[in-house]
């Protein structure tokens, strides 16, 4: 085995070897050559860039791949502001937060304890909001907006709440209606007044009489992927029908149950649900991740939602956002 001096790395010694030809041009040419030298140096450089960048052989390898960065041509922008009369088709960016739990004590359920939020963090993340000057929509107000139909104001914010839990009632309405906040509520059905777990139609009523906006969760949280059609039929044109016939109001939104076919769907299963939502009468639908705020209007059955998790603190809240600072805000 050799024990010579190692090789240096090959963009190392591609640098070395442009500080030598640099040196010896000055030499050769002196002060009086610095022109026809800056001219030499330069073609010098553009050679060793490409020498140093290139394997053995050809000097540009037909097997790499070349990366360029250019800008987006739909950048994400601020959500419309006033009504256009024409739809809004570019993609822009309004969180939509996604809860689940809002309960004093975490459910015994790992899954739920890991989304569950405290009441009082789920206080100081409504007071942030409300400080930095976020304002409450709900999905229909967003829509209407995408349409072209109305304005937004300057900084919207959706709060949802994924599978009609109690502690909706108990614990988030008040909340929400002390700070003058609306909510978009997404609820399984077949699971209304299940053993205190879940809200109650009277429940929902209330609330819903008192300006917060109702979403369809299924009938029992069936996987939309898996599932054949005639079942995925039945979950979304009857949890959408009880719904509207109990708040007296329009459903049209839906929530898919654990993101699918969103999440482990082929394109094709994607688009079939899809259908099928339009069929049974949905203008809309959220996601469970990943997490984004940027919103396609050209795909309005796949908006992104930004999950808040258990203990997550107010910083990484309002970073998640894309929020002011807390120390900046009061």
């Amino acid at each position: 085995m050799s024990r010579g001096r190692a090789a240096l790395p090959r963009r190392r010694r591609c640098n070395i070897m442009g500080i030598v030809t640099g040196r010896l041009l000055l030499r050769e040419f002196g002060a009086c050559g610095r022109l026809l030298f800056a001219a030499v140096l330069l073609v010098a450089l553009v050679l060793f860039a490409a020498a140093c960048s290139g394997g053995s052989g050809s000097a540009l390898d037909s097997t790499a791949t070349l990366q360029v960065l250019v800008p987006p041509t739909s950048a994400p922008t601020k959500p419309p502001e006033t009504p256009s009369g024409t739809p809004v088709t570019e993609p822009f960016d309004l969180p939509i937060l996604m809860y689940h739990d809002v309960s004093p004590t975490p459910p015994d359920d790992i899954y739920r304890a890991a989304s569950n939020v405290l009441p009082a963090e789920f206080a100081k993340e409504l007071d942030y909001l409300k400080c930095a000057g976020y304002t409450t929509v709900t999905m229909a107000q967003l829509f209407e907006a995408i349409h072209g139909e109305a304005a937004l104001p300057a900084r919207p914010i959706i709060l949802s709440f994924d599978d009609g839990y109690e502690n909706h009632y108990s614990q988030v309405f008040p909340m929400l209606k002390a700070r003058g906040f609306a909510g978009s509520f997404a609820v399984i059905t077949g699971f209304i007044g299940d053993n205190g777990v879940y809200m109650t139609w009277g429940d929902i009523k209330e609330m819903a009489d008192g300006g917060m906006e109702f979403m369809s969760h299924t009938v029992s949280h069936v996987d939309l992927n898996t599932s054949d059609d005639a079942t995925v039929r039945e979950q979304v044109t009857a949890s959408k029908a009880s719904l509207e016939e109990h708040i007296g109001k329009p459903v049209k939104f839906l929530v898919y149950p654990s993101g699918e076919p969103f999440r482990s769907g082929s394109e094709q299963r994607q688009q079939e649900v899809v259908s099928m939502l339009r069929e049974a009468g949905y203008q809309g639908a959220l996601l469970a991740g990943p997490s984004s705020i940027t919103q396609d209007p050209q795909i309005p059955f796949a908006l992104n939602r930004v999950r808040v998790s258990a203990g997550e603190d107010i910083a990484t809240y309002a970073g998640s956002i894309g929020g002011p600072a807390p120390e900046s805000c009061g």
